[in-house]
């Protein structure tokens, strides 16, 4: 058996009836001319091929009885690739873009089935320009953003790559004993007693240095609680009124056109151009652009920890400034938000809190999760890095590639930022009933990198007031 992480589990208890914790991507791929078409079934032997690369692919949850422990991977002995590899549409039937994306939106707002593996890819072989489609779907509890693209490298070509004979030499393990379930939260405690005991030794050994490691560590945490986790989000109409439907709007934008648009990472520009759309959709509907505190996800991985599945994760708020006229501002504003989260260390603090949250008891730390999670934070913005080179699958190259973030709880919005080729891929996940304005956020986000350009080619250097000043822990004014 191999438990979930106090973090892994952590997205299965804020899943419900109306938040589906999938993280995934749509992506639109052209054929060469005179090339056979991909089909779901090449699509299934391809993957099949490759499961025994990642084995988690042929795993389900097993959860503990009483749900004392944390739930555990354990071998599917029902797998059946038909499953988790699904045709969207027939191969002689081209669909339409919209037709496409109804069916795509369908699968997005249903949850994946638990008693079965938590992933599945969907073809849909022929669009009616010629393209072809895919949308890939992961739990959050199997993996993060980043380690995603894993399950999507299934389907990738890999020049030299062996795909033959995985499939059939499987065998599941089998099944772990009722007393092996009933033991685990037993042994669990026995590890944590362990690690306090070795840790204490060390201490001992290492006075100085731990005092300084608690001190370090304390400070952390502190700065997490105060700016990120305490802070409640201001009222905003993207948290009101939230169903169990989605829709995901695809834009992209020219890497070289939002790297023009100004200094710093690209992480930064892609975050005021974030707050230059919503401030502009907020004016639109006549309302004030007051400031949104936004959860944007932080990668923590170790060198050793690349590639590997589950989630290697914090987060951190940033607050994106509605409240400021000029766009040059705005980015000003985000990069002295983002270096304040970086000096502090605080995704390094939040990830400890959740991290000793894994210490109270499974059911406990569901409810107190899903009881505080509502109201802290307005919206989710996700950076995750893509290849820099052109992929393809089964002969069909990726043209588009839109990443999926889930829509938390309370939020009628994640927008996922995808670094792919030569494009910054917008993945807009909304809530169609409790935003059904989204549609304009592709030429608003369009119309913010514009301005932003501009005003770098214009050399208009001037640095706001609101950038010299602290980020907000409070909701500033207009």
């Amino acid at each position: 058996m191999s438990r979930l992480s106090p973090i892994d589990a952590s997205f299965l208890h804020l899943e419900s009836a109306r938040t589906h914790m999938n993280v995934g991507w749509s992506a639109f791929c052209s054929l060469p001319d005179n090339a056979e078409r991909p089909t779901i079934e090449m699509l299934r032997e391809r993957v099949a091929g490759r499961l025994r690369h990642v084995p988690r692919c042929r795993q389900r949850l097993q959860f503990h009885p009483l749900g004392l422990g944390e739930p555990h991977w354990v071998d599917d002995p029902a797998f059946a690739i038909e499953k988790h590899v699904v045709a969207l549409g027939e191969p002689g039937e081209p669909l339409s873009a919209e037709r496409f994306a109804r069916r795509r939106d369908a699968l997005l707002s249903s949850p994946l089935d638990r008693d079965r593996p938590l992933w599945q890819i969907a073809l849909a072989p022929c669009l009616d320009d010629g393209r072809a489609a895919v949308l890939g779907r992961v739990h959050h509890a199997m993996a993060d953003g980043a380690a995603a693209l894993q399950i999507a490298a299934l389907g990738l070509d890999a020049p030299g790559a062996d795909d033959a004979g995985g499939a059939e030499r499987w065998r599941p393990e089998p099944a772990p004993t009722p007393a092996a379930i009933a033991a685990d939260p037993l042994l669990r405690g026995a590890e944590i007693t362990a690690r306090a005991v070795g840790d204490a030794a060390r201490a001992a050994l290492r006075p100085r240095d731990s005092a300084r490691s608690v001190v370090r560590d304390a400070r952390r945490v502190a700065a997490a609680l105060a700016e990120d986790l305490l802070p409640r989000a201001p009222g905003s109409r993207l948290n009101h009124g939230l169903g169990a439907r989605r829709t995901l709007i695809g834009h992209r934008e020219a890497l070289s056109d939002v790297r023009a648009a100004g200094a710093g990472t690209l992480n930064d520009a892609g975050l005021a151009i974030v707050a230059g759309a919503l401030r502009a959709l907020a004016l639109e509907r006549g309302e004030p652009a007051h400031p949104l505190k936004a959860l944007v996800p932080v990668d923590v991985r170790r060198p050793h920890e690349r590639g590997a599945l589950g989630n290697h994760v914090s987060l951190a708020a940033v607050w994106l400034p509605l409240h400021v006229r000029s766009p040059e501002a705005r980015l000003a504003h985000v990069r002295a938000s983002t270096e304040r989260f970086k000096r502090a260390e605080r995704p390094a603090g939040v990830r400890a809190l959740i991290c000793g949250m894994g210490l109270l008891p499974s059911g406990l730390r569901g409810a107190m999760l899903r009881a505080a999670s509502p109201g802290v934070f307005n919206l989710t913005v996700s950076s995750i890095p893509g290849p820099r080179t052109p992929m393809s699958m089964l002969g069909a190259q990726f043209d588009e590639v839109y990443p999926v973030v889930p829509v938390a709880e309370g939020q009628a919005l994640s927008i996922g930022m995808l670094r792919y080729h030569r494009h910054l891929h917008f993945g807009l996940h909304a809530d169609p009933d409790a935003l059904p304005d989204a549609s304009l956020l592709p030429q608003l986000i369009a119309e913010e990198v514009r301005c932003l350009g501009a005003c770098a080619r214009d050399g208009a250097r001037a640095r706001p007031r609101s950038a010299a000043m602290p980020v907000a822990r409070t909701q500033p004014t207009s």
